[in-house]
Formats: structure tokens, sequence, C-alpha cells
């Protein structure tokens, strides 16, 4: 038989500097993920080992059975595993804006000490999503914890500006943010440029006026200059998408290139006289994907074309002082027979893709008329020519 949800009590806020009232929370699942909580917070907040009985932790799905890799509190016997912590009403108004689609309930929980305790508990609400295998918090953590506590963040963001149903329906997108902010924090060279330190970066404010498929964040911020001073606060602001993958189909055995062709929104916003533009077959990282498997797949779903090797060219990003967005780029070797153009892309993203194959000498004759006009694909044309002799005398003498 189900708990019935109860309404959290109201506290009056503290008086004359007193100690803020707080209540006892229990927390399973995702929010047991310290780093995770402490995102959701604002600031860490220390939990006390606890154990909920005849009720389990499973894995959330989806009306058609996909499991949705969150979890869920049902009843069970396995028991449920948390921790207990004082929550602030100010926590509390925060786990309530974040926790939408589950319902609080007052539930005795046993903590380290083997007392019974009344906690706060969010419990899922009926019906609202199927329930799947049992969940555990370390396989969760190992595999996704670091992503979701980057993408938790984003949404903690929007807090106030959003409903948090639309947050909710932005967050694939967050998450392909937060999986970029993951790679772009891996240490780059710096044997020329600049090296920061910890403290050579001062946010002191960041908004998000607008996040959809992209998203814009307003900055004010002071960086180190080059004389060892902090700047003034500068007012700056940036396009934010994910990282994507540009690929450019190449037969290296009769010298041939595949390019696609696509309306364009930059162009028309900019007035070009022809938004058509002719490309590299290209896509956002998905989350969980590598740039490699983007690349792959991007192919088959653009060009209908199976790539059999992936060779790096120069990844970059196209404008870094406006844009987020890095551009993780191959020369991908394949077999491209003469064919008609063919038409591609997902329908259920608005894509219409038409596909070309050409001779290198034509492709590197459309970059010279201006014809072609895309940066990512001249790159790539450029890095083609420093490899083509040896990839021609590869396939030939294969």
């Amino acid at each position: 038989m189900g708990v019935a949800p109860l309404e959290i009590a109201l506290h009056a806020p503290a008086q004359n500097g007193a100690k803020a009232l707080t209540d006892l929370y229990f927390f399973y699942g995702t929010l047991c993920h310290e780093p995770l909580l402490a995102a959701v917070l604002g600031a860490p907040k220390p939990l006390e080992p606890a154990r909920l009985s005849a009720y389990e932790v499973r894995h959330a799905r989806d009306a058609d059975g996909t499991d949705l890799g969150y979890p869920l509190l049902v009843e069970g016997p396995a028991g449920a595993e948390g921790g207990l912590a004082e929550i602030t009403e100010a926590e509390a108004e925060l786990l309530d804006w974040y926790e939408i689609g589950y319902a609080k309930a007052r539930l005795a929980v046993t903590d380290a000490q083997g007392r019974t305790r009344e906690a706060w508990v969010y419990l899922p609400e009926a019906g609202r999503w199927g329930v799947g295998q049992l969940w555990s918090l370390a396989a969760w953590a190992a595999e996704k914890g670091a992503l979701a506590t980057l993408a938790v963040a984003e949404v903690i963001a929007l807090r106030g500006q959003v409903p948090m149903e639309q947050a909710l329906g932005r967050y694939p997108m967050i998450r392909v943010r937060a999986a970029s902010r993951l790679r772009a924090g891996v240490p780059r060279p710096a044997k020329l440029r600049f090296q920061p330190g910890a403290d050579d970066v001062e946010i002191e404010s960041l908004r998000t006026p607008y996040a959809k498929f992209f998203a814009v964040e307003d900055y004010r911020l002071r960086h180190r200059r080059f004389d060892g001073s902090m700047s003034a606060t500068l007012d700056r602001a940036a396009f934010i998408s994910g990282d994507a993958t540009v690929v450019l189909p190449y037969d290296q055995k009769h010298d041939r290139v595949l390019l696609v062709e696509q309306f364009r929104t930059g162009p028309l916003a900019r007035g070009d006289a022809n938004p058509w533009s002719l490309e590299a077959v290209a896509g956002r990282v998905d989350a969980g994907e590598s740039p490699e498997a983007a690349a792959r797949r991007e192919a088959e779903e653009e060009a209908g074309v199976t790539l059999s090797r992936l060779i790096a060219a120069p990844s970059h990003y196209p404008s870094p002082g406006a844009k987020s967005e890095y551009l993780y780029c191959y020369i991908g070797l394949c077999d491209l027979p003469e064919a008609s153009p063919r038409l591609g892309g997902l329908q259920c993203e608005g894509e219409d893709i038409r596909s070309h194959r050409l001779s290198f000498d034509e492709m590197m004759a459309l970059i010279e008329t201006g014809e072609v006009e895309n940066g990512p694909l001249i790159v790539l044309a450029l890095w083609l020519a420093r490899l083509r002799e040896g990839l021609r005398a590869e396939a030939l003498g294969a």
C-alpha cells in the first residue's frame, strides 16, 4: 500500500541572526552522489548513512519501456540505502523545484546508530514512470556521475528563469553541453600560450537568458592580463552549443570525396544571396558518445556511407571570440562508387541533405572559386591535400 504524501511544514524565517530552522531529509539514488547534491543545493551537504526498509531503488522507464537511467523509490523487499541531512527552508525550496514528478512523504528511516527517525522522502508520482531493474549508485556514478553533475548545475541555473518542466525539456541538449565541458576539462598543450592558474579567471555572475537547442550565457568576469594585473570587470556573452564532429569521406583508390549540401540558417540570417551550403558531413557529439562514433553515425545518417578508417585532422574552435563550439575533425576512408546525388538526413530533425561525389581536384576548384565557403570543409580539404599522396600510394600499392 502506498504512503500518502504530506505537505511540508513551513517555518518562519530566522530572526536576529538565529540559526535557520531545518528539517530532516532522506536522500537516495543520484542525490546520494554528494557532488550532484552540492550542485543542486549550491554548497556541499554531508550525508549520514541511513536505510529505508520496505522500499527499494529501481530504474525509471518511459511508456515504451526505455530505461531512462535515473532512479525511483518504490515499495519492495530489497531496502533502500541512502543518506540523511538537515535541510533549510531555502534548500527545501530548491529541492521541491528540482524534484518535479515526485511528492514528499514523511517516512521512518533507520540511521547508522540503528535509531528510527522520521524524514522527508521524495516518492515518484503514481503512474508517471514505469519501473525497471534495481538501480546501483556505484554503477551510475562511475558511468554518468560527472556528466550528470555538470548537467544538473545548468538546470539549477535556470531556476527563476523557466519552469522546471521547461528546463527538463532542454535536458537532452543540456547533457550534450555537459559532455562537451567534460572533454574541455582535459589539459591541453601550452608550450607557447599562457598557462592559467585557478585564480586567473574570476566569474562574478553568469546568466542564461536563452537556452533551447543552443544557449546564450551572459558573463560578468575578470581575467589575468599579460602584465600580471587583473582586468576590469568585463561584460561578455557566448553562444553555447555542444561539441561537433566533422568528417570528409574520401575514397583513396578513386581519389574521390563526398560533400553534402543543405540549407543553413546562418547564411540566411546574414542576408546571403544563397543560403544553401556545400560542406563535409557533420553533426553534434551526443552525450555518452565519442567524437569518432559520432563521425561514423553522421556519415551513415547524412550520406549512407560506411567509413572504414578515421584519420584525425586538426580539431579546433571555429569562432572562439563568441562560440563555445569545438570541432573534432577527420578524414574518413571509404568506398565511393560513382552515383547520382543522394538525398539523406533525419526527417525527425528537419534535415534535407543532398550528397555529391566528386574528384579531389573538383573539390579544390570549388574552394578556389568560392562556391565552397565552409570553414571546416576547407580545413579538411587542405589536410587531405597534405596526406593525399601517401593515401593514394597506399591504395594503389594494396
